[in-house]
């Protein structure tokens, strides 16, 4: 929901919705009572934070609250720290101030029924599970943080659960599982994440192996659709190692995916990616959404986004890789029919007519994911095919290994992609970031065929866009053309050798967003 309120902090308020710039968590280590079979959790929080740009003498946590979570916050000596809530976060007062750079150690104690965040509910056969659910916001409906993408930390978590029978899948590789009147499980990341991207789940699960690649941790399963499971889960090796060989080195210690019942078809949590309780029931097995959330492994999750309106640099990039993995490891559609049906689904939206990618009037980080979906995932592929077309294969694979290498473990923004690309390639590319990230809409073309040229038309009101546009016709010989044409100007004038044509064809390959006049 809308954020009603800002952060008051030490010097001025910060905009709804932005991290914030005073302060960097570095890490936070969870522990947690669990039970699958009965609401409510009870734990502590041990958070380390640094000051960042000047003295900090309190620190702001993202959180929810109600009478039924209780958060009381301690000192690294144990001491009870003054806190309280704005409407936003709570607001802690440090023990003593904390010079610029340097950090500072307390804890939160938890007890109750999360506000929000996380779950315990049955699964479609009845069997209980809890688990996390924090995109986008949601984190903090348990665990007081900085819920904001921008920020990245450490996470350790310790998890007790009282039932010999249940797993835990969470975020981190497992360090160690003890076994005495319950389990504890021990998990520790090997590179920060954001907190939307901490992931927990609890439950009576069966495990699938996965062969291949040593990081592939056994996935996690409903017992009644393990032989489903098995038909599917069978390509992230190879996924993987064509992702690294593209772009660069895997970014965590393992990978596996974890069936939940998640209201997302799919959530890209490092290596431990949710899967809806159906994944594996259609024809594919869900073949298609495996690809798009490891694809979210290299651009979304190792190379984040900084802010809200940036969030197509995640899926945007998994909407184009996910299909393009899928063919050419998977036996996939071709990514051209791909390709097809997001154009096909963005010309029929109205956020498309209205709103560029990068809208920076929203008011919920939902709406990127909701009604501006078709920009954030489809017509984010569309540039990343478009941006392709115009670099040539060798300039934008490479591009995009160096724009990964140099990011990755960090947060950034649109202007990080155009600088890598513009480095990597020597091209000046801020006219394409401006009109298709930055600027709504896309060319409304006319195409007047003659005997002996092609008189091509913008006519949408705005300026005219600047684009390669590909044609094929065949000739009064019976040869087929290919032609590129350049065009930035309202009317192009294109000669035709060799007319009267047959079988005129615009952008026969799909790599371009255009609106055919009218439409």
């Amino acid at each position: 929901m809308p954020i009603e309120s800002a952060l008051l902090l030490t010097i001025e308020q910060t905009k709804p919705h932005e991290g914030i710039e005073i302060q960097d968590f570095l890490s936070y280590a969870i522990r947690l009572e669990l039970d699958s079979r009965e609401a409510g959790l009870r734990g502590t929080v041990d958070y380390e934070v640094q000051a960042v740009g000047q003295v900090l003498t309190e620190v702001a946590l993202h959180a929810r609250v109600s009478e039924d979570y209780k958060v009381r916050f301690l000192s690294a000596a144990g001491e009870a720290l003054e806190a309280h809530h704005d409407g936003v976060a709570w607001i802690v007062q440090m023990p003593s101030s904390v010079a610029d750079g340097d950090t500072v150690n307390f804890r939160a104690e938890l007890d109750g029924h999360p506000v929000d965040g996380m779950y315990w509910a049955e699964s479609r056969y009845g069997d209980p599970f809890l688990y996390t659910d924090h995109f986008p916001e949601r984190a903090r409906g348990w665990l007081p943080c900085e819920d904001h993408p921008s920020d990245r930390a450490r996470f350790e978590l310790t998890i007790e659960v009282p039932s010999k029978r249940d797993q835990v899948a969470c975020t981190g590789k497992l360090q160690s599982m003890e076994i005495d009147e319950g389990m504890r499980w021990t998990a520790r990341t090997q590179s920060d994440i954001s907190s939307y991207m901490l992931a927990i789940a609890v439950g009576p699960y069966s495990r699938v192996a996965e062969e291949g690649d040593p990081r592939l941790d056994p996935h996690y399963v409903y017992r009644k659709d393990k032989a489903k499971a098995r038909r599917a889960l069978k390509w992230h090796a190879g996924w993987i190692e064509t992702l690294e060989d593209r772009f660069g080195p895997y970014a965590y210690a393992k990978y596996t995916t974890v069936q939940v019942p998640t209201r997302w078809g799919g959530m890209e949590n490092p290596g431990n990616v949710w899967l809806a309780e159906s994944i594996y029931d259609g024809r594919d097995r869900g073949v298609g959404t495996l690809a798009h959330e490891l694809a979210h492994m290299w651009f979304g999750d190792a190379v984040g986004y900084a802010s809200w309106e940036d969030a197509w640099l995640s899926e945007g990039f998994a909407s184009y890789f996910g299909p393009w993995l899928h063919a050419i490891e998977g036996g996939g559609a071709p990514l051209r029919g791909a390709m097809q049906s997001a154009r096909h689904r963005w010309l029929r939206s109205s956020a498309g007519r209205t709103r560029p990618i990068r809208w920076r009037e929203y008011e919920d980080p939902n709406d990127f994911f909701s009604s501006s979906a078709v920009n954030t995932y489809s017509k984010g592929a569309l540039v990343l095919n478009m941006l392709r077309y115009e670099l040539g294969d060798e300039d934008f694979f490479g591009g995009l290994r160096s724009y990964f290498v140099t990011h990755s473990g960090r947060a950034v923004r649109t202007e990080a992609l155009r600088a890598a690309l513009e480095s990597y390639t020597g091209r000046e590319l801020s006219w394409f970031f401006d009109q298709w990230i930055d600027r709504r809409d896309c060319p409304h073309l006319q195409f007047d065929w003659q005997v002996d040229k092609l008189v091509v038309t913008q006519t949408q009101e705005s300026n005219p866009f600047r684009f390669r546009l590909p044609l094929r016709w065949v000739d009064a010989g019976g040869e087929t053309v290919n032609l590129v044409v350049s065009i930035s100007d309202r009317v192009t004038e294109i000669p035709i050798a060799n007319g009267p044509i047959r079988s005129p064809a615009v952008d026969p390959e799909i790599t371009l967003l255009y609106r055919r006049s009218g439409n």
